[in-house]
């Protein structure tokens, strides 16, 4: 072989040796990235996990507090605002958690659903105090709404209108007591919603897709 075949057979050989040695970094690359997407994909699905369960669990201390309190009151359901920003009644109504603070150990944490976050419009009137991303928790003093005020209001377990009434289906099971106020959690269609519902049992329901 004379010295000029020689060295194009030479400077070949290295080409194909670094062309391979890029190939091979493109692979593992490629196959750390994956890694790291499964490794944060896993991560994530385990805080949203979490955040459900804390949220559902809140709920339930919540129920026990109100049983508590339905106890303590002739089992007659207290009178509730929905909002603390809203003032429908005068005097005004307290919200929930200032109700059940004797009965939940003034844990104002417990109405903090984990995963509560708010946008507020640009013609809101609490944009005077807060900033445009915020949370339901830090404006209203809690992620969740309370939806039988006027329903319930004063009266006794099992003598509401909607208890005689068909309801939702499933009588006090399936009626809705409280709920995040938005659908905070992953899941179907953009989200879900943890409940307690009239039966003081927290549950899952899954928002409906959009069209």
């Amino acid at each position: 072989m004379t010295r000029e075949a020689l060295r194009r057979h030479v400077s070949t050989r290295s080409f194909d040796k670094t062309a391979i040695g890029r190939i091979e970094v493109v692979i593992a690359v490629g196959v750390l990235c994956i890694a790291v997407w499964f490794i944060v994909s896993a991560l994530s699905r385990a805080r949203t996990a979490e955040a459900r369960e804390a949220c559902l669990g809140n709920l339930g201390v919540i129920g026990a507090a109100l049983e508590r309190y339905l106890n303590d009151n002739d089992n007659c359901w207290p009178y509730v605002s929905k909002l603390a920003s809203v003032k429908l009644h005068d005097p005004a109504w307290p919200t929930l958690p200032t109700v059940l603070a004797p009965y939940t150990g003034d844990k104002a944490e417990l109405f903090r659903c984990p995963a509560d976050s708010r946008a507020l419009a640009s013609d809101n009137t609490l944009r005077e105090k807060f900033s445009t991303k915020t949370t339901w928790y830090e404006t209203e003093g809690t992620s969740y709404e309370y939806w039988m005020g006027e329903a319930y209001a004063g009266k006794k377990v099992g003598e509401e209108s909607l208890s005689t009434a068909a309801g939702f289906g499933l009588g006090r099971a399936d009626q809705p007591l409280l709920t995040d106020f938005e659908p905070f959690h992953e899941g179907d269609g953009g989200g879900s919603f943890n409940t307690l519902n009239a039966d003081l049992k927290p549950r899952t329901t899954r928002a409906r897709k959009k069209d």
